[in-house]
């Protein structure tokens, strides 16, 4: 079910209204079992082969809190990272030793020809949302290990936890510091439900109207580059950073603007990302939750900064491309975020170099560069990040840098437009206080109103009949 499809407004709406009439264990049961019916809509066996995996973690989880030294800690990190590796990475790592080997064992064929004859399948399908699950648990399960999670909440508040459907198939990822101590006060105010309205109709706005009419303009130039013009290789690049902030913040906003609608409250994932000054200050902006999370469970681990100089800028990056091979199972999501890393890397030895005072204020002059050169930065990595492999994105840059010839895109302008509409809503994001500063006022209840209002309208005349969310692919 797509956020953005009418079986799923008539989905929720059903959802909501009987989810008040229920107290105590009754809404927690409901909702999950709700949430479990949301993810068998696209797969039943599937929905069974997650519910599966939830409850083996209950029980790992279970054991290591009576015991933080229990084997069942390394059989918990096995079975989630070889269930994410074995739908996720298996045709990776096949591909990879046919082309170092040659091997007829390794050909697509093989592989094919056996799942036939002992499953009756073609292919190995990537389940929906493993990749957000899988972190989600594995997090939970460390923090456990590390003695930070004393919650030790039954099977349907974990269950909950994991299932919840407003955030599951693309985050935010949720903390269990920040989702069970909600269980216990669930009552939303007033002012959490008009957030939570508000939230929703910001989210199909950037989503529906900005992010899915973008999408047929530059897909096309990314899957053949060399068939399009260098400027409309440049341009469509600044569209696709523009698309995944509307698709991705959009789909964050409707997850949580359900959520709030729902009672339950879930982080913010991303903070005028646009607006950086730097590649390190956009990585505490942009898709928080996972940065956060990278940090925690795999840069701290390797030591973090607190080692040597060039062993801190390694682990930078080997934090970023292990980050960008979460992606996807491929080659160009290993080099966009190797990139990163290594931006991040340089950066940290130009503030050594330079020793800045962290207190003296920033030259409006110099923060405006710093935008340019960190948006200019995200957008031109992009490349690797939307191309579907290696040759198109390296001849998508090529074109773009030596204005080679070919088609000329119809509709820069509204590539243009987006992309002026995106830096609104990315310095709106630094207003916290605009249009709901209190929503108890008529004025703010008033701007509720209007603005569902023109969203609905908008909805109805601009709408292109919808593409999946960005993420919904990791």
């Amino acid at each position: 079910m797509k956020f953005t499809s009418l079986s799923f407004l008539l989905f929720f709406l059903v959802v909501y209204c009987l989810h008040w009439m229920f107290r105590g264990k009754s809404r927690l049961s409901f909702l999950f079992l709700a949430s479990f019916g949301f993810y068998a809509a696209w797969s039943i066996p599937f929905a069974f082969h997650f519910l599966s995996i939830v409850l083996l973690n209950h029980f790992f989880n279970k054991q290591i809190l009576k015991n933080k030294s229990s084997f069942w800690f390394p059989v918990s990190l096995f079975v989630n990272f070889g269930n994410l590796f074995l739908f996720k990475y298996f045709y990776f790592l096949w591909d990879t030793l046919f082309q170092l080997t040659g091997s007829i064992w390794f050909a697509p064929e093989s592989i094919q020809s056996f799942l036939n004859s002992q499953f009756g399948a073609d292919s190995i399908t990537l389940p929906l949302a493993i990749s957000f699950y899988t972190f989600q648990m594995v997090a939970y399960t460390v923090d456990i290990k590390r003695g930070n999670a004393e919650e030790n909440p039954n099977f349907l508040q974990f269950a909950l936890f994991i299932f919840f459907f407003p955030q599951l198939v693309a985050g935010p990822i949720v903390r269990h510091g920040e989702f069970f101590y909600q269980l216990e006060v669930w009552n939303a105010k007033k002012e959490q439900l008009f957030e939570g309205y508000y939230l929703v109709f910001l989210g199909l706005f950037k989503k529906v109207i900005l992010a899915d009419n973008l999408s047929p303009v530059i897909e096309p130039i990314f899957q053949n580059p060399e068939q399009y013009d260098g400027f409309s290789n440049f341009i469509a690049m600044f569209g696709y950073s523009a698309r995944v902030y509307c698709d991705f913040s959009g789909y964050t906003d409707l997850a949580r603007g359900l959520g709030k609608l729902l009672g339950i409250n879930l982080p913010e994932n991303f903070h005028a990302p646009f607006l950086s000054a730097s590649v390190r200050e956009l990585w505490t902006r942009w898709h928080m939750t996972l940065a956060t999370w990278i940090k925690d469970y795999i840069y701290f681990p390797l030591g973090g900064s607190r080692v040597s100089e060039y062993r801190g800028y390694l682990n930078l990056i080997v934090t970023f491309t292990l980050a960008g091979f979460w992606h996807g199972a491929n080659f160009t999501f290993i080099i966009w975020g190797f990139l990163h890393g290594l931006m991040l890397s340089v950066e940290r030895k130009i503030e050594l170099i330079r020793k800045p005072d962290k207190t003296a204020k920033i030259a409006k002059w110099q923060k405006f560069l710093g935008i340019v050169y960190a948006f200019g930065f995200f957008t031109f990595t992009i490349a690797f990040f939307n191309g579907p492999t290696v040759h198109n994105s390296l001849v998508m840059l090529a074109k773009a840098f030596t204005g080679g010839a070919g088609i000329r895109t119809n509709k820069l302008e509204l590539i243009v437009y987006t992309l002026i509409l995106t830096f609104i809503l990315n310095y709106l994001q630094t207003k916290p206080s605009f249009p709901r500063e209190n929503w108890s006022t008529k004025t703010s209840l008033g701007f509720l109103l209007l603005f569902s209002l023109v969203i609905t309208i908008l909805l109805g005349y601009l709408a292109p009949g919808g593409t999946e969310f960005i993420y919904f692919q990791f």
